[in-house]
């Protein structure tokens, strides 16, 4: 079996030898999938690549403090591409993009799949995966510490803020010693982990804390301890809300110290969402 360095040198070699990269970043994107993708495009134009960055639905406004996110696009020609980076999708079907474009996941182009949940169906031709990783972002930091570029401040702006996403604030147990570590290199380029922090947990519109005002107010426990919520169409329509502005509030449930998981089912766009955390154990 091959080892995860291994998988990194394949990949490089990869990226050295494409003109044309589609970076892509699932749907209901999070800090962590976007930043890697916008971290990977900053990277790419060093290396005079040509890169578009794709996301099948839209941008939540919190990660607007990100750069270039504002350059996502949901069509594009895929022929037009040598080679396919997909970031933080934890299955083949997370990104949408199969629905819409047939030969997407055929391998017709090289795929280089980067993620870090144990639920990755290692769909890519090249599969960096680590569930030991606290997010795809470690492992974009990997692969660009790599390559012949510079980190710079806002290469380490999307690192830090995938980062923090993904650890709840460096609170979830998938926190580890590397993480610290390598969140510390990413400081020290001046990036602002507070203004990160501002970014993503401190900031909510008025219809945000309407849903989250609903959401607690309807959570259940039943006999094995599992706390819930469920949020459908017509309660984002009630309260004025998006499916999106749902994101973090599941951290807050988890507060529970007496819940053995905690659950969020979120309704919208025609999908159906389920958010889990637990303070026990890897849920």
């Amino acid at each position: 079996m091959e080892s995860i360095e291994e998988k990194f040198g394949k990949a490089i070699s990869l990226i050295k030898g494409a003109r044309n990269i589609l970076l892509v970043s699932h749907r209901r994107p999070d800090g962590d999938t976007l930043g890697a993708s916008v971290a990977l495009n900053l990277t790419l134009k060093q290396l005079d690549k040509t890169s578009v960055l794709a996301c099948m639905d839209e941008i939540p406004d919190r990660f607007y403090f990100l750069p270039e996110v504002d350059n996502f696009v949901r069509e594009f020609n895929l022929r037009s591409f040598d080679l396919i980076i997909i970031s933080d999708a934890g299955a083949h079907h997370m990104t949408g993009f199969h629905e819409k474009y047939p030969d997407f996941l055929s391998l017709k182009i090289p795929i280089i799949n980067i993620d870090h949940h144990s639920s990755n169906d290692n769909f890519g031709s090249i599969n960096i995966v680590d569930p030991g990783s606290s997010s795809a972002t470690m492992l974009i930091w990997k692969l660009i510490k790599a390559l012949p570029v510079t980190v710079t401040k806002e290469i380490a702006l999307c690192l830090l803020a995938g980062i923090y996403n993904d650890t709840g604030g460096f609170l979830h147990t998938n926190t580890t010693k590397e993480t610290f570590e390598i969140a510390s290199e990413l400081v020290k380029s001046g990036v602002s982990a507070s203004g990160i922090a501002t970014n993503l947990f401190k900031k909510a519109t008025f219809a945000q804390l309407r849903l989250w005002g609903y959401i607690l107010e309807n959570m259940h426990t039943n006999e094995k301890g599992v706390l819930s919520s469920v949020v459908c169409e017509e309660d984002l329509k009630t309260v004025g809300a998006h499916s999106s502005d749902a994101g973090g509030i599941v951290d807050l449930m988890n507060t529970v110290p007496s819940a053995a998981f905690t659950m969020l089912v979120t309704e919208g766009d025609g999908f159906v969402k389920g958010s889990l955390r637990t303070q026990r154990n890897d849920v």
